[in-house]
């Protein structure tokens, strides 16, 4: 409508009310480039008054998102909306829903195949959280379990309030005795669920303000009498011992003996914490830290209901874990787990473990038949990499995507010794080199026939972003149709196949794994 600058800067201007023409009227003789440039005027504008919506920034509302106790669906919607706003890609994305859900569901995820996008995650998130709450249902309604004896030492009198519970109406002394044997729930005197697992222990609010603590926890299950129950555990180094709650040891029937003497127990300000003295200890418990790591451990009882299980520094000397606090994960457990702690859930038998070599042939001599191909056979050119070709394997991948970083995969002993001795002598052969690649994925072996290992990447992140290469390939009924009157067949196995393509110049980065001893490319 103006095609002056000027004209436009002045329309503008006449459009502002309150305290924006306040401020527009304060620069307009101070800053002439308001008067001359309708593109610049707009732009001050706009980074004056342009705020972000609801107060905070779609990344900081991202990253306080929990799911509480509402269902995933829920949790997935609220996500999706924000997400749609924040401009993340689906990895961020991905860690930030996986950091928010229930650490219960989180734990039921760990054990189930890992998804290959985020569309396909938040789906099998849903489904397992309707699953949980289809059966905790069944098991209100059906349940008669009876609690388990116990030689109870607990002294009873009548408790104080607690430093850090005063916006929480928690159930009297007095009466956990009969809520214990009527199966209530300690928090809030319902039934068919207890404490750990209470809803409004994920629903309440902090007194006296608005901020968050953000805590480490991770996923714990208690094995008890063939039954399992899953608690998430606080990792606190400040703490001098490892506590369990006392409702929690009531609700499950745990076994305690008193401490001869009693252990006194302070804040950081030395003042006392509840009683000021730890004087129950429970007998060994079995429990299990992920997915593979498994312990007998005594806690000593006090009073936390938020936090009904805290793994403290004794623990962490202990096992001397990996934790990345950044994405707020245990990545790996220390050499001393390999040895004794981590063992595999399923047992699968393995008569060695030795890396794959090939098969020598028969006499160390080629029948006189392949000898006009003595030079596939050769070991020494196998072990070389091929120079780079017209036909090298190029990794192109969809419009405005990059390769996703993947999780480190523990392995036992024997697997670690198999892929040290892999890394070694694929460094040696040139196969492999140091990389300082982004991207990363993850290295594990797969048993063999023969009980050996096989070394395989999982590549079904960068596959996802690749774009395909769609090749002819012969339909099966005419395959099979050549063969038809054959009498005698030949098998051939290519001394290292997969090193005989090299990748195409400048994408080796995208071929990167990761390991405990670094990270690598092709």
């Amino acid at each position: 409508m103006y095609r002056e600058e000027g004209t436009k800067c002045a329309f503008l201007m006449s459009l502002l009310t309150d305290r924006d023409l306040e401020w527009a009227s304060a620069i307009w003789d101070a800053d002439s480039q308001i008067k001359t440039s309708y593109d610049y005027f707009a732009g001050m504008i706009r980074e004056v008054f342009q705020y972000p919506a609801g107060g905070k920034d779609i990344s900081v509302r991202l990253m306080e998102l929990r799911q509480g106790s509402e269902a995933a669906a829920d949790y997935a919607i609220r996500f999706r909306t924000l997400a749609a706003q924040s401009g993340w890609n689906d990895a961020a994305l991905w860690a930030v829903f996986h950091t928010g859900l229930h650490p219960a569901l989180q734990s039921e995820l760990a054990c189930h195949e890992e998804a290959t996008s985020l569309s396909q995650f938040v789906a099998t998130a849903i489904r397992l959280d309707n699953l949980r709450r289809q059966h905790r249902a069944g098991v209100q309604a059906s349940s008669t379990a009876q609690p388990r004896r116990r030689m109870d030492y607990s002294v009873h009198r009548e408790e104080e309030p607690e430093p850090m519970q005063l916006g929480r109406s928690g159930l009297v002394a007095q009466g956990h005795q009969s809520q214990g044997q009527m199966r209530l729930c300690y928090r809030c005197g319902a039934s068919g669920h207890l404490s750990p697992w209470c809803p409004e222990r994920f629903s309440s609010t902090p007194v006296g303000g608005s901020f968050s603590l953000l805590n480490f926890t991770v996923p714990v299950s208690l094995h008890m009498s063939d039954r399992c129950f899953p608690v998430s555990a606080l990792i606190d180094s400040g703490a001098a011992v490892n506590l369990i709650d006392r409702g929690l040891v009531e609700e499950l029937g745990i076994l305690i003996f008193p401490c001869v003497p009693a252990l006194r127990i302070t804040a950081i300000d030395s003042q006392p914490i509840g009683e000021g003295y730890l004087k129950h200890q429970t007998e060994l418990l079995e429990f299990q830290v992920g997915l593979f790591h498994y312990e007998q451990l005594a806690f000593y009882v006090t009073s936390s209901p938020a936090n009904p299980l805290i793994l403290g520094f004794p623990w962490l000397r202990r096992h001397d874990p990996h934790i990345s606090w950044w994405l707020g994960e245990l990545v790996r457990w220390s050499t001393t787990c390999l040895k004794g702690c981590l063992r595999d859930p399923v047992s699968r038998p393995c008569r060695t473990s030795r890396m794959e070599r090939a098969i020598e042939a028969a006499g160390g001599h080629l029948p006189r038949h392949y000898t006009d191909f003595q030079d596939a056979f050769s070991e020494e050119r196998a072990a070389r990499l091929p120079s780079h070709q017209v036909w090298d394997c190029a990794i192109d991948l969809l419009p405005n995507t990059s390769p996703p970083k993947g999780r480190i995969y523990p392995l036992s002993l024997p697997e670690s010794k198999a892929m040290e001795e892999y890394i070694e002598s694929s460094l040696a052969a040139g196969h492999i080199r140091p990389s300082t690649s982004p991207a990363a994925a993850g290295f594990f072996f797969v048993g063999k026939k023969d009980g050996g290992l096989r070394p395989c990447i999982d590549y079904r992140g960068l596959n996802a972003i690749t774009v395909r290469y769609p090749y002819p390939l012969p339909l099966v009924p005419a395959a099979l149709e050549q063969l038809r009157g054959a009498r005698v067949f030949t098998k051939l196995d290519l001394r290292s196949a997969y090193n005989l393509v090299r990748i195409h110049k400048g994408d080796e980065w995208k071929t990167v794994f990761h390991t405990t001893h670094g990270h690598y490319e092709y």
